[in-house]
């Protein structure tokens, strides 16, 4: 997993306080607290610390989504303010499901939290969960999952306006008959890193560039936001789309490298959903570790996948305008609605 350098960082501790982490002293840092990232002049001043790079916050709603804006006086930073949430939602049974916000440009813009939640399987959320999530006042969930794959897991979700299907399927047919397809050619050699970018390569960027291309059409109306995009792992159809949507808003790619190698927190996740279904190529003499490259993300393979777009397609804005039909004043408005000045 890639270190990801955010200036403020917040995580949830098991004791129900925030831990909130930051990268510069300054003689005075002042805290302040909201549920509405895209106002946050509204929010309350909670505490304030001195030359500390960190500071715990407790007493606060853990059913409700905050946001921390922190002020500067002093220092390096002096004058400067920042706006930080947890970057990981504490769902109780949701997989993989973060914030794609709080990301800075490389002209120093922030990509605006709340707007896109990136996120695996919702087939198993608790009361609790739903109930956090229709708090976020989703207006839109874009599924990527195949018909099997919903069939059998299919979301739970809160009262929606709309929920989208649409197809990104890693492979053409089951993931096991494929699997199985490419045993000798894959498996054998050790090169299950070539078959996931093969996936990547021929049936997400080159056979589905219209499926993406929807995506960015209805992120760019502020009618179909805040958003939810997900998958099964949320780790590489989600992880991709993502991608490609970070680097169209001007987002350095070594940070998209290092969010989407994020996944890896779910590890264990993801290893135990596969152990259940290896009966089906146990006869193989498969293990679960011998699926390990399946189940961890890389970043060489999203790097592959990226150069593979950039040759084919000479660059990210050629590949979007031409073949995903998403037109230079969609991309526009999606860097008009999404950033705002850090």
């Amino acid at each position: 997993m890639l270190p990801l350098a955010e200036p403020v960082t917040v995580t949830r501790t098991d004791d129900g306080f925030w831990h909130l982490q930051w990268q510069e002293t300054a003689a005075r840092t002042i805290i302040y607290v909201g549920n509405d990232p895209h106002a946050p002049e509204q929010m309350s001043p909670i505490v304030s610390v001195g030359g500390a790079k960190e500071a715990m916050v407790g007493s606060l709603n853990t059913a409700v989504r905050h946001y921390f804006r922190l002020e500067f006086k002093g220092g390096v930073w002096d004058g400067r303010s920042f706006l930080a949430a947890e970057r990981v939602l504490p769902l109780h049974k949701g997989i993989n499901i973060r914030d794609v916000g709080g990301f800075y440009t490389a002209d120093g813009q922030m990509v605006r939290w709340g707007l896109l939640y990136r996120s695996g399987s919702l087939s198993r959320l608790t009361q609790a969960d739903l109930a956090y999530l229709q708090r976020l006042g989703l207006r839109l969930v874009f599924d990527l999952r195949s018909t099997n794959e919903r069939i059998k897991q299919p979301d739970k979700l809160p009262d929606l306006p709309e929920l989208v299907e649409r197809p990104l399927p890693m492979d053409s047919v089951d993931r096991w008959e494929r699997l199985r397809g490419a045993y000798t050619i894959f498996f054998r050699k050790g090169r299950l890193d070539d078959y996931l970018l093969d996936g990547y390569r021929r049936v997400m960027i080159d056979g589905n560039a219209h499926v993406i291309g929807e995506i960015f059409q209805r992120l760019a109306d502020p009618a179909q936001l805040p958003a939810v995009l997900h998958c099964t792992a949320g780790k590489d159809r989600t992880g991709l789309v993502v991608a490609i949507l970070l680097l169209t808003l001007g987002v350095p790619e070594e940070t998209v490298l290092a969010d989407y190698t994020l996944s890896n927190l779910f590890y264990d996740h993801f290893r135990q959903g596969i152990i259940a279904d290896l009966k089906q190529v146990a006869p193989w003499g498969i293990s679960v570790d011998n699926l390990q490259d399946l189940l961890l993300v890389k970043a060489k393979t999203l790097q592959g996948a990226l150069a593979h777009l950039r040759q084919n397609y000479g660059s990210l804005d050629n590949y979007l305008r031409h073949q995903a039909g998403v037109s230079d004043e969609t991309v526009a408005q999606l860097r008009q609605n999404w950033l705002v000045e850090g």
